[in-house]
């Protein structure tokens, strides 16, 4: 009896919980410049940081407001400073 209950209350928890969630993240979600994601999906995305940035997305980010040379990927080279060049 109570570990029914128990499994009735925990998942009615649940099942409101993930739908606050899910308006929250709706209401809530951030926009972004969709530059910096048109960036970020032509870098590698490998986060290895030999640019100089923790990863790709900030990378990207720095590229897009001028913070950074179209040239700061190595493991890229030349291929996407073309393709940088024509963003």
């Amino acid at each position: 009896m109570y570990v029914f209950s128990a499994i009735i209350i925990l998942t009615l928890l649940g099942l409101a919980l993930g739908l606050s969630l899910g308006i929250a993240a709706k209401y809530l979600k951030v926009e972004s410049d969709p530059l910096i994601e048109r960036v970020e999906a032509l870098m590698p995305g490998s986060q290895c940081g030999q640019c100089g940035f923790p990863g790709c997305r900030p990378a990207g980010e720095a590229v897009v407001s001028g913070n950074a040379p179209v040239t700061l990927c190595p493991p890229c080279g030349s291929a996407l400073v073309e393709q940088l060049a024509k963003l």
